[in-house]
């Protein structure tokens, strides 16, 4: 029996000028796995999550969430195609508390509802929607360990906003949720809340994307791994033999052989 595809990615190339930063990736996130894409640095990592989320747009190829071929701004990507993001440098709004930044987002997915949109119209005011989303809001804050959620954002050190921002993605209910070097700046309790929840959001079907330098760690948490070295995918399988595989000492050593 085939499992069903959350995300699929079909012969995505970028190139900027004369630098061919991907090409022809493709590749498959099934309905709850989370999946490591790992490489050294100019790999094509976060260049690949960018074409995914409608950041930069694709020369060629094609990304589809569930059936759908995904197309138009990040904005729309998130709300209608189900795709939630962090970013390898936190983008919160720092005036903002920790609660109306979740708030934003929780909020914009309600509103892109047709019945939504015909509520915050009649009622000319955006209050009772934010009223809806509370409960929500707290609830995922608390399950990734988010306890001060009236704190100001500027307050906030990197490992914490970092955790803000994957709360805020989860309270999206994204159908695919793409983690781009989330632990970085993490301490040991920290990164305890995001794996619990990540385990949380595979058993509730969503697929995962996870970009992190740290490929044993990566290893430790996906399903699969997908290792891209010059913009182009090199193994793509078990996390266990992408660690002992020829392409894996390649890719970071230079050599095809294991070192005795």
């Amino acid at each position: 029996m085939s499992r069903p595809v959350a995300l699929e990615c079909e012969s995505l190339s970028k190139h900027y000028g004369g630098l061919l930063a991907v090409q022809d990736v493709s590749f498959r996130v099934y309905v709850g796995e989370t999946l490591g894409l790992v490489g050294p640095n100019g790999a094509g990592k976060s260049t690949v999550i960018d074409l995914i989320t409608g950041v930069q747009r694709a020369d060629r190829g094609r990304v589809v969430v569930d059936g759908r071929v995904l197309k138009g701004s990040p904005s729309h990507r998130a709300n209608a195609g189900g795709l939630g993001r962090t970013f390898q440098h936190p983008q919160l709004s720092p005036d903002l508390t920790v609660y109306e930044n979740m708030l934003v987002n929780v909020t914009a997915r309600q509103l892109h509802s047709p019945a939504g949109q015909i509520r915050s119209l009649l009622r000319g005011l955006l209050r009772p929607t934010y009223g809806q989303a509370e409960p929500e809001v707290r609830r995922v804050a608390a399950d990734v360990g988010v306890n001060d959620v009236g704190r100001l954002c500027s307050d906030l050190d990197l490992g914490s906003m970092r955790v803000v921002e994957f709360a805020r993605a989860l309270a999206q209910r994204p159908k695919v949720l793409l983690l781009d070097e989330p632990f970085v700046g993490s301490d040991a309790a920290t990164l305890e809340h995001v794996t619990a929840a990540l385990t949380r959001v595979r058993e509730a079907g969503c697929g995962v994307i996870l970009v992190d330098h740290n490929v044993d760690l990566v290893a430790s948490i996906v399903d699969r791994i997908v290792l891209m070295s010059g913009g182009r995918v090199v193994f793509d399988g078990d996390p266990a033999e992408c660690l002992a595989s020829d392409e894996m000492r390649r890719v970071y050593f230079g050599s095809r052989r294991a070192h005795t």
